[in-house]
């Protein structure tokens, strides 16, 4: 297997845990174990005495259940549990695809999508989103254009990371008609459900409203908790399920123990842990608007409806790489330039977590020092 470097998360090797402010974080406020246990009557008592053996290797009974509960029509057994999102994205397109497969990544979008279809000699065909009238738009009829006979998979992710943009409930049933057309399997990245700006962008998942829906989620973006490493596919497909089952006893096996009854902790308590994380985005999405209306000759700037992530546009000539280097050199604050996701003149901003005032902050006196003449 010959892969690509993934660009993101080697940049994030370098940056991550060296750079004061991450500005660019894709996940939401993080907290302590004893913050999440004390959400749940006894939960710390039964922590304490929670068995360290092995788990299953599809994931605990009970968390499978916690997981079905936030679908309306998934039941446990429709439910796979993995390492993080990374792992079922890896085992799902090694146990579907084939060489001279053809499959469609809306795009921009997390690499993996991509590189790990190309590595398996599969032909990969973006729907790349268009920048119009200072906002993200993915075009429909792009969509159905690239969509045909030969087509397997139609990978989406919603809201889009890094773009931000999120489907309609109009678009979303365009789309499943479009596959079911021609029988594609859609893979839909729904890490950031749970954080839309009000009930009229909520969109359901695409393994509750489609047949050959595969949708994927984790713990780590829209809970903030990422150091629990538990994600999931969730899907009515049984056969497919069974084959990324079996290739997990490959790769992870089961999952931790530990991490297992914490995360079925935050989903039992989803409902608090959402609408704390969504006011922090609420909160920070105010502070942006202020300040790329102050700043909207060097940048362009469109609210997400939805998610912790949004793109900006840089309106000045200046690398983008070349442009987060400067940043995070002179100011310690990391953004993730374009150049990352191969869409150039751009860079990812992430406002899910409460220290996002003081790194906008700096950022602003990179802005003024610079760019502002």
């Amino acid at each position: 297997m010959i892969i690509k470097p993934f660009k993101l998360e080697r940049y994030y090797t370098i940056h991550e845990f060296t750079a004061k402010y991450l500005l660019c974080s894709s996940d939401c406020e993080a907290m302590t174990i004893g913050d999440l246990l004390d959400l749940e009557e006894g939960a710390a008592d039964r922590f304490n005495n929670h068995w360290l053996g092995y788990t299953e290797s599809k994931g605990s009974p009970s968390l499978r259940k916690d997981i079905a509960s936030t679908y309306t029509s998934l039941s446990a057994e429709e439910i796979l549990v993995c390492a993080g999102a990374q792992e079922p994205i890896f085992l799902f397109s090694q146990a579907v695809l084939e060489a001279g497969d053809e499959i469609i990544v809306q795009f921009p979008c997390y690499q993996s999508v991509e590189s790990v279809p190309e590595s398996m000699g599969c032909k990969v065909l973006k729907w790349t989103a268009q920048h119009q009238d200072n906002k993200f738009v993915f075009d429909l009829d792009e969509l159905a254009k690239l969509i045909n006979s030969r087509t397997k998979v139609i990978y989406l992710n919603s809201p889009n990371n890094p773009t931000g943009y999120h489907f309609s409930k109009e678009e979303q049933l365009a789309i499943v008609e479009l596959a079911r057309k021609y029988n594609c399997i859609i893979f839909s990245d729904e890490v950031y459900a749970g954080l839309e700006q009000g009930s009229e962008y909520v969109i359901p998942a695409f393994a509750d409203i489609y047949e050959y829906g595969i949708s994927l989620n984790v713990m780590s973006k829209a809970y903030g908790l990422a150091g629990l490493r538990i994600g999931w596919l969730a899907t009515k497909q049984s056969e497919i399920l069974e084959k990324v089952a079996m290739l997990k006893e490959y790769t992870s096996i089961c999952s931790s123990a530990p991490s297992e009854f914490l995360a079925g902790v935050a989903l039992r308590n989803r409902k608090k842990i959402l609408e704390r994380n969504l006011e922090i985005v609420r909160t920070n999405l105010k502070l942006l608007d202020t300040f790329f209306t102050k700043y909207s000759s060097l940048f362009s700037w469109h609210q997400p409806v939805a998610g912790p992530v949004g793109f900006v546009k840089m309106n000045f000539e200046y690398d983008d790489l070349q442009f987060a280097e400067k940043v995070v050199q002179e100011k310690n604050v990391l953004l993730l330039p374009g150049d990352i996701f191969d869409y150039r003149g751009y860079f990812r901003l992430g406002f899910g977590r409460k220290n996002m005032p003081e790194a906008l902050a700096h950022f602003e006196e990179f802005v003024i020092e610079n760019l502002v003449k």
